[in-house]
């Protein structure tokens, strides 16, 4: 959909650092943004559209957007893909698309090209004092207690044995977890991502990977957030910081090459 790739101006102005009324007001008469040459486009009702791929050029020839690609070796890891995320009536839930059937797809093909799959999902740990601290800012944490069923595995997913699952109080996959080790077991260098949120587990455990070493890839169709806006604003700024956002297809077909190789 056309509509899909273009952001609104809250986004935009967000994703470049300024306010909605400087991006107003950098408007010239032609529909370009002064200084950043951004085309402006108005929808039907009148709202102002910004293209999203112009905004990626930005970051591109401002420096940012490089690629990490893949590395030798890869793992999976799906975070936070539980009841609490998808449930409609949750205070977690996410605005929900097709991110439960993309990760089954990258899923399956993982373990076509015996790629490891790790598991991991948040949990409440009152006696850790950074878990009660998050409770803090999110009381709503507290529901996500180790025996809730909040917590357990969407139905989708519950029939695939993972080859690690963990359970985690703890905003990344990688703080005091058995993730790491486990990674470096298998001698991982790329870390493929998959799960929720967009702006809260994915981009600390996005951070925290390519800090730690490894090629952090986040598969587009497969993460999600309860904000269309903040989602898309998280992702152009992983890409251009962090990580290779990548549409499903682009992993699958990395995947696949892993599976020919064997």
């Amino acid at each position: 959909m056309f509509y899909e790739k273009l952001l609104t101006i809250s986004e935009a102005a967000k994703v470049l650092g300024i306010s909605t009324s400087t991006l107003r007001r950098l408007e010239r008469d032609n529909g370009i943004v002064d200084g950043y040459g951004l085309k402006v486009i108005y929808t039907p009702g009148g709202q102002r559209r910004y293209l999203l791929d112009e905004v990626q050029q930005l970051y591109t020839n401002q420096g940012f957007s490089g690629k990490v690609g893949f590395g030798k070796k890869a793992a999976l890891l799906i975070r936070d893909f539980t009841i609490a995320f998808f449930e409609p009536h949750s205070l977690f839930s996410i605005q929900v698309e097709d991110q439960a059937s993309m990760a089954i797809k990258l899923i399956e093909a993982a373990k076509e090209s015996n790629i490891p799959v790790v598991f991991s999902k948040t949990i409440y740990n009152p006696e850790i004092e950074s878990s009660r601290l998050w409770c803090k800012k999110f009381p709503s944490l507290e529901i996500l207690k180790e025996d809730s069923h909040w917590i357990s595995t969407l139905p989708e997913l519950q029939d695939y044995e993972f080859d690690l699952v963990d359970k985690t109080p703890y905003i990344t996959s990688f703080h005091t977890s058995p993730v790491l080790n486990f990674l470096k077991e298998k001698e991982i260098d790329t870390l493929i991502l998959a799960g929720v949120t967009t702006s809260g587990s994915i981009r600390a455990t996005a951070v925290e990977g390519l800090q730690r070493g490894y090629k952090v890839i986040i598969a587009k169709e497969a993460v999600g957030d309860r904000s269309n806006s903040l989602h898309t604003s998280t992702l152009i700024d992983l890409n251009a910081r962090y990580a290779d956002v990548l549409s499903v297809n682009k992993i699958l077909t990395y995947q696949k090459s892993v599976k020919n190789q064997q």
